[in-house]
């Protein structure tokens, strides 16, 4: 703590010098100025922590002085000298909270020291009480107006335990009459309880036991004289007098801090959209719960991971307010749905956790389930709409010997996921291969989280070929992963968990720009411009600007635009058909092609291709598997073939694996088409080997 500064006020230089000295000899900071004009000056460039004025001065009073100082909006404790005592002037000054009055008299020099050391005890008390509230409008901020604006009760008691003095303050706190509280017990303010007195008081306990700890703050429940109770804090300190020893009591009304404190507590606790108990709270129950079965060896506990499906779909279509509204009435009903002695949590967005106590076997965990799903079944009527919802829910019990709560959750997580990969809407029950696999994929994902941007992810071109010039067209760029120590990784097993934990979008990006290299080379090599098909995943275009993206690779690799056709699925142009992706009408602008991937098995309607800036459609493998002889495959692929002549739409067949399917497909205006008859996905090179090479096919 810095060494408190005083300002010494005062025109007689010979003075001013001694009490200076006198201030030096209490560890103190002297600042000596002689005119009141000259102190405020300073004051307001610095701070004291204490002002030693002399009464009069050449430009002022010291009143006068103190006048300025609150006119400026300073106050700062103040010791008066004066070279004539004036009892009336002593009083006014002590009135505007002088700490002293010192007459300069031959016991000036004497009478100083103890008064500036009375008060630098004012100044170094108040300091410890500003040091006291900082750090406890640190820990409690939401509390400093409330306890800043609170005014302290005050009492003065004797040794005997009878209030002596009581000012208004702790009357109105208490709701008596001064005239009640004068000469009444102290008790009165202290009620204690079973377990003793609230504090030790003085005469009830030996003298340094009531030393130590009287000065120490102690919340207490008062009790008013209606005898209604309030939460309380008090502080005291001993006095001693001339005659008697007395104490001081500080007591501060706490009711609202410690309604705050509990609100605050709840808070930390629960989800403030519904209500329930959050993550934290879910996992202190499900410890305790656990910790509880291991000490008395109670009964099991099960965890019901409850995750509801599409959610997402609400809060895009009908708006965050709707969803939440909707969260509020899934919590009503999953309470409804358990037992009072369950426990109903919301862990973060559209998640919630069941903790079952005293669970017999895996039959209550599933009837649970089984009651959550049904309570779930009703459409909800959401701020005037009607929405349907329901939930995937993961089940976990606890193993013997298992304390282990971020365990036992997580595999009910586990086991919620596995629900939803098995058609949502229903429920599964962990169990230790969920756990395998879950880490499994997570050791997958860290490693194709490393593979990308390395030479482990590969590019296979499968050929696409023209069948009226019987060539090599162009290509379809395949990406490939060769995992080190496992070989190639199948897209079917990496592509979906790209998409999922969103590395779809560098993964796309550089696959993108492998196969614009590589066709740029092959153009710069044969002097022939080929297209490269890529597959844009739909996710990508959610996530991404994928216009930029493709601009900058373009430009980066130096290929035209017309060299490069953009694969997507169906449901990218449904949305584009609902005026909801602008970005594919910049990329056709750019002059990049773009194809319909897999038409057919999605949400296929034949009113919207019109609409689409598309030029092909890629007939899906699936149609063409049966040609030329199932019946509902020639007729699909028939009419897919006439509507794509009529509208003027190139069709490139899929997965086309012996001449009878070609054939077929020839007769009927297909004049384009890859599978295996062709040739399988192979690498750049053995893909150069190929590029505008004649294909021998019997038509």
């Amino acid at each position: 703590m810095d060494a408190p500064k005083v300002l010494i006020i005062e025109d007689d230089s010979g003075v001013a010098k001694l009490v200076s000295n006198a201030v030096a000899k209490l560890n103190c900071q002297p600042v000596t100025v002689s005119t009141g004009g000259e102190a405020v000056q300073w004051l307001l460039q610095y701070d004291a922590d204490l002002l030693l004025i002399d009464n009069v001065l050449p430009d002022m009073h010291a009143t006068e002085l103190l006048q300025e100082l609150d006119s400026h909006g300073r106050s700062y404790p103040f010791i008066i000298t004066t070279g004539q005592g004036n009892e009336s002037l002593a009083v006014e000054l002590m009135k505007r909270g002088a700490v002293d009055y010192v007459i300069k008299d031959s016991e000036f020099l004497d009478k100083l020291p103890p008064a500036l050391a009375r008060a630098l005890e004012v100044v170094r008390t108040r300091r410890r009480l500003t040091e006291v509230e900082a750090a406890l409008l640190q820990y409690t901020i939401e509390t400093e107006a409330i306890l800043e604006a609170a005014a302290d009760g005050i009492a003065t008691f004797d040794r005997d335990g009878r209030i002596v003095t009581a000012n208004a303050a702790i009357c109105e706190m208490y709701g008596f009459e001064r005239e009640k509280l004068v000469d009444a017990a102290v008790d009165c303010l202290f009620p204690g309880d079973e377990s003793g007195p609230v504090l030790p008081l003085p005469g009830r306990a030996g003298t340094g036991d009531v030393r130590k700890q009287l000065r120490a703050p102690r919340e207490f429940v008062a009790i008013r004289a209606d005898g209604t109770p309030f939460d309380a804090e008090v502080t005291m300190s001993e006095v001693e007098g001339s005659s008697k020893r007395l104490y001081i009591a500080v007591i501060r009304d706490i009711s609202d801090k410690k309604r705050i404190e509990r609100q605050l507590l709840h808070d930390a606790f629960h989800d403030k959209l519904t209500g329930l108990p959050n993550r934290a709270l879910a996992m202190n129950r499900i410890a305790h719960v656990l910790k509880r079965r291991e000490s008395d060896g109670g009964q099991r506990c099960a965890v019901l991971f409850v995750d509801l499906d599409r959610f997402k779909m609400v809060n895009d279509s009908m708006g965050h307010s709707t969803g939440d509204q909707m969260l509020v009435d899934v919590a009503h009903r999953l309470v409804a749905a358990v037992r009072p002695s369950d426990t109903v949590a919301r862990l973060g967005g559209d998640e919630f956790a069941i903790i079952v106590e005293d669970v017999h076997d895996l039959r209550n965990a599933i009837q649970l389930a089984e009651r959550i799903l049904q309570s779930l079944e009703p459409e909800m009527n959401v701020k005037g709409a009607m929405v349907k919802t329901n939930a995937s829910i993961g089940i976990a019990l606890d193993q013997e010997g298992s304390s282990d709560a971020e365990d036992l959750l997580r595999h009910a997580d586990i086991a919620m996921y596995r629900a939803k990969e098995k058609g949502r809407g229903r429920f599964e029950v962990f169990n230790i291969e969920m756990h395998s696999q879950t880490v499994m994929m997570m050791r997958m994902e860290t490693a194709l989280r490393r593979a990308i941007g390395s030479d482990e992810i590969v590019v296979y071109y499968q050929p696409v070929v023209d069948l009226s010039k019987r060539v090599v067209a162009g290509f379809e760029a395949l990406v490939r992963w060769n995992r080190p120590g496992e070989g190639m990784v199948s897209p079917a097993d990496f592509i979906p968990l790209a998409e999922e934990t969103g590395l779809i979008c560098a993964l796309g990006r550089q696959v993108l720009h492998m196969a614009c290299r590589q066709n740029r080379a092959w153009k710069d090599q044969f002097g022939e411009p080929t297209v490269i098909s890529v597959n844009l995943s739909s996710y990508q275009l959610q996530r991404e600007d994928v216009v930029s993206m493709v601009r900058d690779v373009l430009q980066d690799t130096k290929l035209p635009a017309s060299c490069l056709k953009l694969e997507l699925t169906e449901g990218v142009f449904v949305d584009y058909a609902k005026g909801q992706l602008n970005a594919l009408d910049e990329l056709k602008a750019m002059g990049v092609g773009l194809a319909i991937d897999d038409f057919g098995t999605g949400y296929s309607s034949f009113s919207y291709l019109g609409k689409l800036p598309i030029e092909v459609i890629k007939l899906d493998r699936s149609f063409i598997t049966g040609l030329p002889h199932d019946k509902d495959h020639v007729a699909i692929c028939t009419s897919i073939l006439a509507l794509a002549q009529a509208m003027k739409l190139r069709v490139v067949a899929e997965g086309v694996e012996h001449t009878g399917q070609l054939k077929f497909l020839y007769e009927h205006g297909c004049r384009w088409a890859q599978g295996f008859l062709f040739g399988r996905p192979v690498s750049p090179d053995q893909a150069e080997e190929l590029l505008f090479s004649s294909i021998d096919v019997k038509l």
